[in-house]
């Protein structure tokens, strides 16, 4: 990513891991998804790939490590969905940023609904893609895809095969991001997750903090409504949620914010932003340019 540039800010204590460059414009935001020790391919910025640098050729672009990810250690809060948007909003404020669109993928995408929904005045859109965190959770069925990892755990083809099972298509998995999983698997905050999740920690945190988050932004939704423009981009072969998970998503935000768009990628899966990168580009930057006229 030649556009883009590393660097590590201290946002109220806790050191940061950040990736930014691109042209000068309102930014945009991407924030990963991904639970740190649980799910079986370490996530972090570099999820987001070659897209970035698609991106920068036109907009701005700031890609964080989301704390317990990557290269960025847990806050003090610990983790949970409140804790990781109180951390984004800190770290955009800390880079000067006050004004943004909010990019966020599964996890990523329910603590960008939930930062746009607490802080419009620095959420200037919010996009949330394959965002099975955030949707409906239906009748509560248990969740198969990643359920059986292979082992070792955190090793490179471990991680390959847990990434090929929530794809549609594997030409993506190149070896730079296998590179940059194995990189995180070894980094301190995700041995730290790890050693968190052995000892419970996620059912008794992180796990409640989602279910209340989306009871938080469903509320918000029948109510006052989401207030800023939102748009649900979803890949139509998606082992996580089925496509009609991403349109109730979409139908909740849209029954009282009119500014809603829902974009099926075709022939992708969990990471449709990576699958398809072009026809990603495509719907956000288009998005992006809608509300910023």
């Amino acid at each position: 990513m030649t556009a883009i540039a590393e660097q590590t800010i201290t946002v109220e204590g806790t050191p940061t891991r950040v990736l930014r460059g691109g042209a000068k414009s309102i930014p945009l935001v991407f924030l990963h998804g991904g639970t740190p020790g649980l799910t079986p391919y370490c996530s972090g910025a570099h999820v987001w790939g070659p897209c970035l640098e698609r991106f920068s050729k036109e907009f701005e672009v700031v890609a964080l490590d989301l704390p317990g990810s990557g290269q960025t250690p847990f806050t003090p809060a610990g983790m949970t969905v409140d804790a990781l948007a109180a951390h984004t909003r800190a770290t955009l404020l800390a880079l000067g940023i006050d004004r943004c669109h909010l990019v966020g993928h599964d996890t990523g995408g329910l603590v960008a609904l939930m930062l746009a929904c607490g802080e419009p005045g620095l959420a200037m859109a919010v996009t949330a893609v394959a965002s099975a965190a955030a949707a409906p959770s239906g009748d509560g069925v248990d969740q198969v895809a990643l359920a059986y990892p292979l082992a070792p755990r955190w090793q490179r083809s471990s991680q390959r095969a847990a990434v090929e099972s929530v794809s549609y298509s594997h030409h993506h998995i190149a070896d730079d991001f296998l590179d940059a999983c194995v990189a995180a698997a070894a980094s301190q905050p995700h041995v730290d997750a790890a050693a968190r999740i052995a000892q419970g920690a996620n059912a008794e945190s992180f796990v409640p903090s989602i279910m209340k988050a989306k009871s938080r932004l469903f509320e918000t939704c029948r109510n006052q409504g989401v207030p800023v423009p939102a748009q649900v981009v979803w890949g139509t072969h998606d082992p996580f949620a089925t496509l009609d998970s991403g349109l109730w998503l979409f139908r909740l935000i849209a029954q009282k914010q009119r500014a809603t768009h829902f974009h099926a990628i075709n022939r992708t899966g969990a990471l449709p932003f990576r699958e398809d990168p072009q026809a990603f580009h495509q719907v956000v930057a288009s998005f992006h340019d809608g509300v910023a006229a």
